[in-house]
């Protein structure tokens, strides 16, 4: 039976660090430690995988997801702590593994099949459903240097999905071609998933997490800091961090702005207050962003929260600084001067009055 026990363990990479540096945690990927020359990618992993397990990785981008797939692959033996597999591991990390330029499509099968641990009669056994899937008719037969993207995309995604895995090691990286295309290859694909006995998969897709897999695993500068269902997990994690944001906790505010960027990439909409808490972050950063300024100030009213004296009066500044001759806002901010509390700044305060004056 297919199995995979990782039990307390570390991925180091020695890397040459100046003696200036400090050991330190970057807003992304793992601890950087100077004293030892050494950046920690996993920290102290431990789970258990068994037949029928279906494990997504979340995490923002330098999360180490990418790591761990490698780690379980064996690309990356533990530094610390250990790990055992049984079973036959199919990685899918890219599409292309042992892709030759100079040779036919028809070979490339050969090749990139023996790379993905095929046998020579397996991959004879499965060369006409191969070719066919790919769709490349006469062009099997001739140089991949001049197959278009599209077509290397479809001869590349038919090889490495002709596997019979045990346990499945999956990136989202993997192409899958065109438009026209994506519906086979999103059901070959679940097909391929369906096949294996484990499934570890490394995504962004909160959705495809939820959709495909069992568990889930958060994790968080190499370490895992949450493990459950998919939606649950999210969920919660998500919660933690905008209540340790909204406690001006500069980790949780940072964390805000990582997980919003995320989803934001994807094309999807952050929850409001966890985008109110990344603009907050991201403001730190570009404090005079006058267009950022103002997206905040609509986040926070469209969540009917009242838009705090600080936020409104640099609102203010900035639609006055446009157009003097608005007499509304020059009204509403001398208002705002007289009744707000000392939380705003002095350096806002001070230019407030002086446009006023102006």
């Amino acid at each position: 039976m297919a199995r995979i026990h990782v039990e307390h363990a570390w991925v180091e990479f020695p890397v040459a660090i100046a003696r200036s540096h400090q050991s330190k945690q970057a807003a992304t990927g793992g601890m950087i430690d100077s004293a030892r020359g050494v950046v920690t990618a996993l920290q102290d992993v431990t789970f258990d995988l068994r037949e029928g397990d279906r494990l997504g990785l979340i995490g923002h981008n330098g999360a180490g997801k990418s790591t761990m797939l490698r780690l379980l692959a064996g690309c990356y033996p533990p530094t610390r702590g250990r790990i055992h597999v049984d079973g036959r591991i199919s990685t899918l990390f890219n599409t292309t593994p042992g892709l030759s330029l100079n040779g036919t499509g028809r070979e490339n099968v050969l090749i990139c099949g023996l790379h993905l641990g095929l046998t020579r009669a397996q991959i004879a056994a499965r060369m006409d459903e191969i070719i066919d899937f790919a769709e490349l008719g006469d062009y099997i037969d001739l140089p991949v240097r001049i197959y278009s993207s599209g077509m290397l995309t479809r001869l590349a995604f038919a090889i490495a999905t002709s596997v019979d895995p045990e346990i499945l090691l999956l990136d989202e990286g993997l192409a899958t071609g065109d438009a026209k295309f994506a519906h086979r290859a999103e059901k070959r694909m679940s097909e391929l998933v369906t096949r294996s006995s484990i499934l570890v998969i490394a995504s962004h897709s909160e959705a495809l997490i939820a959709n495909m897999c069992t568990r889930c695993v958060m994790l968080e500068h190499g370490r895992i800091v949450a493990e459950g269902s998919a939606d649950t997990l999210v969920e919660n994690y998500r919660n933690a961090v905008i209540e340790a944001a909204r406690a001006d906790d500069q980790h949780g505010l940072r964390q805000a702005y990582v997980l919003a960027n995320d989803m934001a990439k994807r094309g999807e909409l952050p929850p409001p207050e966890l985008e109110e808490q990344g603009l907050r972050y991201a403001l730190q950063l570009q404090p005079d962003d006058i267009a950022m300024w103002q997206r905040l100030g609509k986040v926070i009213t469209t969540q009917g929260k009242p838009l705090p004296a600080d936020i409104e009066m640099r609102l203010l500044i900035a639609t006055l600084q446009n157009d003097p001759s608005r007499a509304d806002i020059a009204g509403r901010l001398d208002v705002l001067i007289r009744e707000s509390d000392s939380n705003i700044p002095l350096k806002m305060r001070d230019e407030a009055k002086a446009l006023l004056r102006a």
